[in-house]
């Protein structure tokens, strides 16, 4: 893929790397993390101590919610919501002394890309709330 001078000058770019990958991290999620819940969509989060700048974010979409096409649509709308906004927990853990771990994880597939954001943010801002709370950055 070219590099042009607007790819280079983007603010929020979310990378592969800080994509969370690998069905040991989401598992640990599922048996050790907290959830906050919306009407279309929940964040599981897990916080990791001692790792400060650690900020990876999965994305989910089960197979009981319609047809492939119709689900990597919802993935690709909570990757670019997360991908705005991802600041409001970044920002933190880079300051921080402890990392974080989550996974957004959809409960329906025909939702317009305003209202994802919309949860995405409110989302975001609890798990922010509750990291400046009790995560002790």
């Amino acid at each position: 893929m070219k590099d042009s001078a607007n790819r280079k000058g983007r603010k929020y770019i979310l990378p592969r790397s800080r994509i969370l990958r690998g069905r040991e991290p989401i598992q640990r999620l599922f048996r050790k993390g907290r959830m906050v819940r919306e009407k279309h969509m929940d964040l599981r989060f897990l916080y990791i101590p001692g790792q400060p700048g650690l900020c990876l974010m999965g994305f989910i979409v089960g197979k009981r919610l319609g047809k492939a096409h119709e689900r990597n649509l919802i993935k690709r709308r909570m990757r670019e919501a997360y991908r705005k906004h991802q600041y409001l927990i970044r920002d933190i853990t880079q300051s921080g002394k402890t990392g974080f771990q989550g996974i957004l994880i959809a409960k329906k597939t025909a939702v317009p890309f305003e209202i994802v954001e919309k949860e995405c943010i409110r989302l975001l801002n609890k798990v922010q709330h509750d990291l400046l709370e009790h995560g002790k950055p």
